[in-house]
């Protein structure tokens, strides 16, 4: 139980980094979406073990590489207004 409280008390840090992400700048974008692929990340970890599902430890690790190559698409498509 405890580990699905800690995932439920990190999905309140992604509202101040998704209010960076549609007010800030382009670079303050970037750094808010790399944030939440980090929270993600770990909120997915979290509720697998919460729920005691170790097979569902797959996905994020997978999440993180593929997120990780999107932040690089993401940083490439706004470098004209960096």
């Amino acid at each position: 139980m405890s580990f699905i409280a800690a995932a439920i008390a990190l999905l309140v840090c992604v509202v101040p980094a998704g209010l960076v992400m549609v007010r800030g700048e382009a670079a303050d974008a970037v750094v808010g979406y790399e944030f939440l692929t980090a929270v993600a990340v770990m909120v997915f970890a979290l509720l697998a073990e919460g729920f005691a599902r170790p097979s569902l430890f797959e996905f994020p690790v997978v999440l993180a590489v593929f997120l990780y190559g999107g932040g690089l698409v993401f940083v490439r498509a706004l470098e004209r207004w960096m």
